[in-house]
């Protein structure tokens, strides 16, 4: 519960220096790797060039809004020895969505996607938010 308050604020505390006074951001869809507009992925790849770190079984709280965060399942590559002979790993993770950008058609999409591995308590020193800014076309 502690680090979804963190995910909470600190998408927050992005969002609130992306989008201006007054805004009545509609969030509808968060870009893929391709800019492809997705609503409510259920899958997103951190990694686009190789797809050695994703999420998947994504289940989104406070979709359409400011921020959104989630549960998910990552899977990632450890790359040892190296990427193409490495081994994935499953663990448990918080996924938070936050800045606005207008795409096609006038649709809103977020902006930026992070995740941090679900730990019991506290973060450890090796859970930060990476933010991973995905741009439409």
């Amino acid at each position: 519960m502690v680090l979804r308050f963190a995910l909470v604020s600190a998408a927050t505390l992005a969002f609130l220096t992306t989008i201006p006074a007054g805004a009545t951001p509609s969030i509808t869809a968060l870009p893929d790797c391709q800019s492809k507009l997705v609503s409510r992925p259920s899958q997103v790849i951190f990694a686009c060039g190789d797809g050695g770190v994703y999420a998947t079984n994504v289940r989104w709280t406070n979709w359409g809004a400011p921020f959104a965060v989630a549960t998910a399942t990552m899977h990632a590559n450890d790359c040892t020895p190296n990427c193409a002979q490495g081994h994935f790993h499953v663990y448990g993770a918080y996924l938070a969505a936050t800045g606005r950008q207008r795409c096609a058609r006038g649709v809103s999409a977020y902006q930026r996607v992070a995740y941090v591995p679900r730990t019991k308590g506290l973060p450890t020193a090796r859970s930060r938010l990476d933010w991973l800014n995905l741009i439409c076309r």
